[in-house]
């Protein structure tokens, strides 16, 4: 009698204590909750998770460097061949067509890691351009395989590989940068929301742009009518750009990436928009501008990550919380404040919390308008809550 190969390297076990939140639906499966594993397996090989009473679970992505062990793909033991990943990149493109069709953007998210099926798998569309990142060691493996489909859907090999985001490094794997095509272009056009822009697919920060915040900065610039807007850890200016496109009375964008302040102001000139552009630290011209005593009616809130782990959350928290205080004693009465986080550690309900503690500090009182999501293209799931990584709040000052 033959034996039929497995196409999984080995099975991982749980512990038996507690409640798996794989039980509820999440994928990812920590160091901590494994009992022991086959010791033949290797990091990025595709792995069956077992419970302690012998069921299976499903099957995932094995890597011993990271704290995710294990990221499941699966609830059925399916191979990640190339017709699991046609299924998931076709279900994925799907979606999308139909969120954007009829809407006059052409940069967004065509496949967004767990949120479409594979973990570590992000795909951006800019225009004839495709931006691909390979997150963990599980989808890096699979990259030649992930490739040839992509190419097969989209006919196409302008496809750049931004291996280059730091949390590969938690995954053991190298920062590199590359394009399948030798001729691409340093500055390439896109449209979002109907608005040319240049971006940089190469070295622009993440994929080029915040594909996450495009819904919002349509929205945003339909308030900025008529009103001094200032645009903190600006980037490219987007949010300054779509308001002075909405008749903001002035704008301000304030970031410390000269190159990414040279786009802005790119992208500015060609649209015919006057925005005073600041390349200098955003802490340190808020400090400034409020001994100076300015206002503004409209001010947007959008710094990066200040912590990648829980560990660092206390130390994120007195920035983040620095930040609104100076936003704060800016701005006007009866102006608006837009204010974001985006790391999954930190909830809505903390960053509600840390901007009301901000307003009893500066004696403000803020009527809260509502929440600013990251854009749909981002899916959220429920039973995966760190999909919902964006966290926006729209809210008035009222005195």
């Amino acid at each position: 009698m033959s034996l039929v190969p497995t196409p999984f390297a080995g099975k991982v076990h749980l512990l038996k204590e507690g409640r798996h939140r794989i039980l509820e639906g999440h994928v990812w499966i920590y160091r901590t909750e494994v009992s022991h594993y086959d010791p033949n397996i290797k990091d990025g090989d595709v792995v069956e998770v077992v419970a302690a009473g012998g069921q299976s679970l499903g099957v995932g992505l094995w890597n011993s460097q990271s704290q995710i062990s294990v990221r499941i793909y699966s609830r059925e033991k399916v191979p990640l061949n190339k017709e699991i990943i046609h299924c998931f990149l076709s279900k994925a493109f799907k979606y999308r067509e139909k969120l954007f069709s009829g809407k006059d953007s052409n940069a967004y998210r065509l496949f967004w890691s767990e949120s479409d099926g594979l973990p570590g798998l992000i795909i951006d569309k800019y225009a004839d351009w495709y931006v691909v990142q390979f997150l963990t060691s599980g989808a890096d493996r699979k990259r030649n395989e992930i490739l040839e489909v992509l190419k097969g859907i989209t006919q196409s090999t302008n496809i750049i590989l931004r291996n280059d985001a730091p949390v590969r490094l938690l995954e053991g794997l190298s920062l590199t940068k590359e394009s399948l095509k030798e001729d691409f272009p340093c500055r390439h056009l896109v449209c979002m929301e109907g608005i040319p822009i240049l971006v940089d697919l190469y070295n622009g920060q993440k994929t080029g742009l915040y594909l996450d915040q495009a819904a919002n900065y349509k929205f945003i610039s339909q308030i900025a009518k008529g009103k001094r807007v200032l645009d903190c850890f600006s980037y490219q200016g987007l949010f300054s750009i779509f308001c002075a496109r909405g008749g903001a009375q002035c704008c301000v964008a304030v970031d410390q990436s000269a190159a990414a302040i040279d786009i802005g102001k790119e992208n500015a000139s060609q649209l015919g928009l006057q925005i005073e552009w600041v390349c200098e630290n955003a802490f340190d011209w808020l400090r400034k501008k409020e001994r100076e005593k300015e206002k503004f009616d409209l001010i947007i809130l959008d710094p990066p990550s200040f912590t990648k782990t829980k560990v660092q959350k206390e130390s994120a928290f007195r920035g983040y919380h620095e930040i609104h205080l100076r936003a704060l004693r800016l701005l006007d009465s009866g102006g608006f404040l837009a204010s974001f986080c985006c790391s999954h550690h930190i909830t809505m309900e903390e960053w509600k919390e840390l901007i009301s503690r901000a307003c009893w500090e500066t004696s403000s009182r803020l009527r809260y308008l509502g929440c600013l999501p990251q854009s749909p293209d981002h899916p959220i799931l429920f039973n995966i809550p760190e999909t919902e990584y964006l966290k926006g709040v729209l809210a008035q000052k009222m005195d």
